[in-house]
């Protein structure tokens, strides 16, 4: 299915060159068609392939339930759009070929979407969509679905975008130093209500169990330098990038 999405839908428009440089954060009670949602299980965390902040909402109401995937990547619209194909393919199951619609010709969702139901005697479909460098993937009640994506939409829209880097980028750590084998702690400050993620080119980030607020880099064995990549998240999506660069000696 994945190879026919992208023949159909995939080449039909160039995307944009622009990523978002304001945050975007989700509040469901700011939607007509979210209002009466309660958030049950909430989960972020940093893909590497592609590079993206990832937030994932269980969503309830009533006997209804709704699964949403925001995905920032790093690397741009590209990748946002790589990776919709990619999530449009992990089902077991394919929907009709006839069932699967063109969001953005059919209501001017995203700058490339999808949205399907599953079969004419099920009630639950899926609506995916790309805006900008922003991935939205929902997995609900395909009635709802559409208007969902919809508002979903209206709001990246009126998030700042532009043609600067999709993240906040921050001064780097003076380099670090540490012997084959040791560790070193990262000195990083702990901020409330934020997370940080780490993409190490070598060796490992690791959290310190007697202080699970610190984090350390343990160095492989051998010698020269090392980068890691921090990404700290808040509530939103727009993470702020800081590069520590350490020294293996």
């Amino acid at each position: 299915m994945a190879s026919n999405l992208r023949e159909r839908f995939g080449r039909k428009r160039a995307l944009p060159q622009s990523s978002l440089t304001g945050d975007f954060r989700f509040v469901p009670a700011e939607y007509t068609s979210l209002r009466e949602h309660r958030i049950a299980h909430e989960e972020v965390n940093v893909l590497e392939k592609p590079l993206a902040v990832d937030r994932l909402y269980f969503l309830a109401h009533g006997s209804d339930s709704l699964q949403l995937e925001f995905a920032l990547c790093l690397e741009g619209a590209a990748a946002a759009a790589e990776l919709l194909f990619r999530r449009a393919e992990a089902f077991q199951r394919e929907p009709a070929a006839e069932a699967v619609r063109d969001l953005t010709l059919a209501q001017g969702t995203g700058d490339l979407g999808v949205a399907w139901l599953w079969g004419r005697e099920e009630r639950n479909g899926v609506a995916g969509f790309v805006r900008h460098n922003v991935l939205a993937f929902l997995q609900g009640r395909y009635e709802t679905l559409l208007e969902q994506a919809r508002e979903l939409d209206a709001a990246l829209v009126r998030t700042p975008a532009g043609a600067g880097p999709a993240q906040i980028d921050e001064s780097s750590f003076a380099v670090l130093r540490v012997p084959p084998g040791g560790r070193v702690d990262l000195g990083l400050p702990v901020r409330p209500g934020e997370q940080n993620f780490f993409i190490a080119s070598g060796g490992s980030v690791n959290r310190d169990p007697k202080e699970p607020t610190r984090h350390y880099f343990r160095a492989g064995l051998g010698r020269g330098q090392q980068l890691v990549t921090v990404l700290r998240v808040g509530s939103g999506l727009l993470p702020a990038r800081q590069t520590i660069r350490i020294t293996i000696e």
